[in-house]
Parts: C-alpha cells; sequence; structure tokens
C-alpha cells in the first residue's frame, strides 16, 4: 500500500517542492535587491557626507551586477534541484518496475497454487475412493454385546448369521476377518464398540444387507438389537452421517429414501418418480416445499 501511495502521489511532492525552492529564492532575490537599493540611497547613512551623486549608468551597472550575482545562485540551485529531481524520479521508476514485477510473480503464483489445490482435491478423491473399494466386503455390526465372541470372532459370525437373519440359513458365508473397533473401552456397557467382519465376496455383503433389512429389527438371544451397516472410509462416512437427521424427518413424514453411494440421497415420491439429492441442505429445502404442497 505504501508502494502504490509512494507511486501516486511521489512526483507531485517532488514538483511541488521543486517550485517551493524556486518560489523561496525569488523573495529571497527581491529582499537582497531592496536592502541593496536602501544601502544605495543618501537617508539610509546616519551621517550626511556629501558625494557625488550616483549617475544612471552606476545604478545600471551595480543591478546588473546585482542581478548577475543571484542568477548565478539561482542557476545553481536550479541545477542542484534538477538533479535531485531526476534521482528522486530514477528511484520512483525503479520503485514501479519492481512492485509490477511483484504483482506479475504474485499472479502466477497465485495459479500455481490454484492448480495445486485442484490437483491435491483430486488425489484426495482418489485416496477416498481407494479406501472405500478397499472396505467394499466389510460389514459393521451395532449393537452387538461385548464379549459375546469371545475368543472366536470368525467362527461367532459365522455361527451366528443363520441365527439372526433365518433367511441365511444354508447360505456358505466365508468370513476372512472379524474383530471390534480398535478404540477405548467405554465404560457404559450398553454401547458396546462396533464389530467389523470382512467377508470373501461381495455379493456376501449385499446378501447380509438384504436379509437384515428383511428381518428388522434383528435381535439376538438376550435381546440386544443388532444393525448392519456397510463400512465406508472416514470421509466418505462423514458426508453419509450428515444426511441422518433430514432422512429421518422424511421418514416421519412417510417419504421413501435411500442413501446411494457415495453420499447421494435418492426420494421416491408418492407418483413413484425418483429424486435424487445431492446434499442435506437440497434435501432439507425439498422436504419444506413438499410439506408446503402437501398442506395446500
Amino acid at each position: 500500500r505504501k508502494t502504490l501511495e509512494l507511486r501516486t502521489f511521489g512526483p507531485f511532492l517532488l514538483i511541488f517542492s521543486f517550485y517551493f525552492k524556486l518560489t523561496s529564492f525569488i523573495i529571497l532575490f527581491l529582499m537582497a535587491y531592496n536592502r541593496k537599493q536602501q544601502e544605495m540611497s543618501p537617508s539610509a547613512s546616519p551621517i550626511k557626507k556629501k558625494s557625488k551623486p550616483p549617475t544612471t549608468d552606476d545604478m545600471v551597472d551595480k543591478m546588473a551586477n546585482t542581478v548577475a550575482h543571484f542568477e548565478d545562485i539561482l542557476r545553481t540551485e536550479l541545477t542542484a534541484m534538477r538533479n535531485e529531481f531526476a534521482s528522486h524520479m530514477s528511484v520512483v521508476q525503479s520503485l514501479c518496475s519492481k512492485l509490477d514485477l511483484l504483482t506479475g510473480e504474485m499472479r502466477e503464483q497465485k495459479k500455481v497454487v490454484a492448480d495445486h489445490d485442484r490437483r491435491v482435491a483430486a488425489l484426495e478423491q482418489q485416496v477416498v475412493d481407494l479406501q472405500d473399494r478397499n472396505r467394499r466386503s466389510n460389514l459393521r455390526l451395532v449393537g452387538l454385546p461385548e464379549g459375546s465372541e469371545k475368543d472366536d470372532p470368525m467362527g461367532f459370525v459365522k455361527r451366528s448369521l443363520s441365527t439372526w437373519l433365518p433367511s441365511l440359513a444354508g447360505k456358505e458365508i466365508e468370513v476372512e476377518r472379524a474383530h471390534r473397533v480398535y478404540t477405548r473401552l467405554s465404560s457404559d456397557r450398553a454401547k458396546p464398540r462396533v464389530f467389523i467382519f470382512k467377508l470373501l465376496r461381495y455379493t456376501d455383503r449385499e446378501l447380509i444387507l438384504r436379509a437384515a433389512r428383511l428381518h428388522a429389527p434383528v435381535k439376538t438371544s438376550d435381546g440386544a438389537t443388532l444393525s448392519f451397516f456397510p463400512d465406508f472410509s472416514p470421509v466418505t462416512a462423514k458426508r453419509r452421517s450428515a444426511f441422518a437427521p433430514i432422512r429421518k424427518e422424511m421418514r416421519e413424514a412417510g417419504i421413501q429414501n435411500f442413501l446411494l453411494y457415495p453420499a447421494t440421497l435418492k426420494v421416491i415420491l408418492n407418483q413413484g418418480e425418483p429424486k435424487m439429492l445431492y446434499s442435506p441442505e437440497g434435501s432439507r429445502v425439498f422436504l419444506r416445499s413438499h410439506s408446503s404442497s402437501n398442506s395446500q
């Protein structure tokens, strides 16, 4: 900002300084000339002497000498001021050139940063997609009491699936891994840790999810309620969880909805026409407009 002010007002300040000094020298010249005139006048001397009155030529010569003397002084000062002004203008031009150079470099840097931001966003999306693909055969089991699996979590899941979901009886479902989420054990036994198990085939995951919807609510022999969910990366899970409040409101309003991958809400209207909603905010606007139209 200071550089811009110098660029804008610097030349005007230098020109003003130049004319101020020029005016000062002219005033000094006039004052000195007036003083010389007073000294040459007979009334200026305290002692009255009889002297030969100066002739017109003498007065002209003295005036010419005085004017020449002040012309030399003024010329010297003007030359110095001109050189100083040129020096300042050179500095101002150099600063302006540097400012233009810095402005151009900053503009290029902004383009580079914007390009890097786009590339980073694309790479982050690729990482999220890879994480989701790596988890596509996983299932998250919520509500299973702590310690139910004992020391054999894989065998426990294989034995219990047909009990929890009778439609899976006779199905050969292979479990590769099973474990609790590695978080601090909650002191509240009513909120057990999430149980995650990885299936060999993706089709088995879809089969279990359909059976869980068919037999909902799923209960254990101890009366605990179980919920099955797909396993997603933290980024995708956060995006999907943002739809939870509006989905609950839609279910209470009697609107059938499904959450598609990665985070798209599919709404089925009364006429059977599907509508895709891509953000919680847009879903809330749709719900308000739908409620107002039904009330009318």
